[in-house]
């Protein structure tokens, strides 16, 4: 039986577990549009989705999901210290999300004035990207030549929307995240993910 995943009709926080079921090749039922998050309430544990259905489970929050999804779709390296890198990632680049999602959206107090500021040098957006920089020195992925979940994590940031231009503010000020954001988005299967008119638009600023 195919998973499923249960989320509404945007990237948000489903859109990295679909990246990471992409290139895993792992078949999953994808909900489509006009998800009725009250249809599903019975099997949120905490009333939120994104929701994964794996057979009899039932998993919620995005963080749980994403490393569950690792182990078993074997993205997180081979040796304990590999997984613990990568779970420090993907909560690094969680933490590039909650610094940026308020600054670009309305309803949080967001204004092009609060991105300016958390994008600029000092920024919170800035500070995060400059430790990933660092962390980036000399390698193609985090792990080395090893692909794993934590390269999506910090990608999917950078894709989630257009406030973050990859060529004219990534990289000129941060060189190594834009090489690893070029191999990412060269793996193949990611490249098919993105030319397959299968992934939803990245969020535009201040829409809402």
């Amino acid at each position: 039986m195919a998973m499923k995943l249960v989320y509404f009709d945007l990237r948000g926080k489903a859109e990295v577990l679909r990246l990471m079921l992409h290139v895993a090749g792992q078949e999953f039922d994808d909900c489509p549009g006009g998800v009725n998050k009250a249809d599903w309430d019975s099997q949120l544990l905490f009333g939120q989705l994104p929701l994964l259905i794996d057979g009899d489970r039932k998993i919620v929050q995005s963080g749980a999901i994403a490393r569950y999804l690792a182990s078993k779709l074997n993205l997180c390296g081979s040796t304990e210290d590999d997984k613990l890198l990568c779970d420090q990632l993907y909560e690094g680049a969680e933490d590039v999300f909650q610094a940026l999602w308020p600054a670009c959206t309305k309803y949080r107090g967001g204004s092009p004035e609060a991105l300016e500021k958390v994008l600029a040098e000092g920024g919170n957006v800035h500070k995060y990207l400059t430790r990933f920089n660092a962390i980036l020195e000399g390698k193609k992925f985090f792990l080395g030549e090893t692909f794993s979940y934590a390269d999506l994590a910090l990608y999917n940031v950078l894709t989630l929307s257009s406030a973050i231009d990859v060529n004219n503010y990534i990289a000129p000020n941060f060189p190594n995240i834009k090489k690893h954001f070029d191999a990412v988005e060269a793996h193949p299967k990611i490249d098919a993910y993105n030319k397959s008119g299968k992934r939803r638009p990245p969020f535009e600023p201040f829409t809402f």
